[in-house]
């Protein structure tokens, strides 16, 4: 199974919330994703950019919280923060920003993509919900992005 045929189950799953065009996936359903990336080629990358989501419908894009999935002729690692960068510590000690897959390292791309979903899990967003206090009692969600320069 392709990486975009996967993406397009998930985001046919109920529980998750479509507004305009966009369709937000949830949580539950990302455990979906993780589980059947066992059954993908390992060929395509993709990026996966998390968002809040409250009650009352408003929309926070997680954007420093992004993870970019690199599928490239070269060993699988992740690659971590820049240490100068000005972010806070919840996402440069927790999170790496980006995972550089080997083409076909299946094994590799399941792990590196639930590691970020249970780390993602652990986050508070201390810093976002001060400054916007309405997404205090938000939901995660995401979006599943293909890698435009790939195959």
């Amino acid at each position: 199974m392709t990486i975009a045929n996967l993406i397009k189950q998930v985001m046919k799953l109920q529980g998750n919330i479509q507004r305009g065009r966009g369709i937000y996936i949830s949580s539950l359903n990302m455990d979906y994703f993780t589980a059947k990336l066992a059954g993908i080629d390992a060929q395509q990358g993709i990026l996966i950019t998390p968002y809040l989501i409250s009650e009352d419908g408003s929309l926070y894009e997680l954007h420093y919280y992004e993870f970019d999935v690199e599928v490239r002729d070269e060993n699988s690692h992740y690659n971590d923060y820049n240490p100068r960068n000005s972010l806070p510590k919840e996402i440069t000690e927790n999170l790496k920003p980006q995972v550089i897959i080997a083409v076909g390292d299946i094994e590799f791309y399941q792990k590196s993509v639930s590691w970020y979903i249970e780390m993602m899990r652990k986050m508070t967003f201390i810093e976002a919900k001060a400054r916007y206090p309405e997404f205090g009692d938000a939901h995660l969600f995401y979006q599943i992005f293909m890698d435009s320069d790939e195959v």
